[in-house]
Formats: C-alpha cells, structure tokens, sequence
C-alpha cells in the first residue's frame, strides 16, 4: 500500500455511486454532488445547479426503473462547466423533452433541465453496458 500526504491527493475525474432506483435513494445522489463540490472546490451555484439536476435525471430513471440497478455520476468539471448524468438498463425508451402542460404534476423535469443548462443536456447508448447514458451540462 502506498501512503500520500493530503498535499499529494488528487481527485478523480469522475464521482460516481451505484444504486438501487427508488425514491428513497434519491438523496444519495444529492450527496454525491455534495462530496464532488467539496472535492473540487466548486461554487455554491455549481453545487447547487448539480444537486438539482441529478436529483431530476435520478428520480425520472427512479420512476421509470422501479428496483433496477442505476449508475449515476458527477465528473470534474472544465472550464468551470459541470457535468453529471444517470445510466439506466434501457435503450428502447429515450428521454424528450415535452411541452409544459401548467396543471400536469409531472412531466416538466426535463423541460426545467433544458432551460437551466442552455439546452445542454442528451442521451447517448451506453458502451459498458445495455442501456443508456442521459447527461447534463451546467455553468458559465
């Protein structure tokens, strides 16, 4: 084993966590972000905007994907843009983003995500694993 001083620590480019989808480990994801700010001395708009937006991405692959095992990250942000994603088992079911309907009590995650990333936000098939890979990008 080889000890390094904290003066040595580097963090790693990507921060991720495994977990079961339901609702009640959506929270895990917010501490993710949390521990990524932390790491990487982000602002509290970047960390705030994260929590946010993988809290979203989370919860759609939570209610999509009931006990399914889902992959979430938060990776090292460039030039101040953060960025985070969901990987869930399914290819076939690709996210969009749907007009706002004002009285619907879902439907908008998507929607608001598009708006606060600057339409910085998509999909791609994953190239680990079945699935797919739905991400987003935040900041200046």
């Amino acid at each position: 084993m080889v000890t390094t001083s904290p003066d040595e620590w580097v963090p790693p480019p990507r921060l991720t966590l495994e977990l079961h989808a339901c609702a009640e480990n959506v929270y895990l994801v917010r501490n993710l972000v949390d521990q990524a700010a932390d790491s990487w001395s982000l602002s509290q708009e970047v960390r705030h905007l994260g929590r946010l937006i993988l809290t979203e991405l989370t919860t759609n692959a939570c209610r999509l994907y009931p006990g399914k095992v889902i992959h979430t990250w938060v990776a090292t942000p460039r030039y101040g843009v953060g960025e985070v994603g969901v990987w869930d088992p399914d290819r076939v079911n690709l996210p969009r983003i749907i007009a706002v309907d004002e009285v619907a009590e879902t439907g908008r995650g998507l929607f608001i995500i598009n708006e606060l990333t600057g339409g910085r936000l998509g999909w791609y098939p994953s190239r680990e694993r079945p699935g797919k890979v739905v991400w987003a990008r935040f900041g200046p």
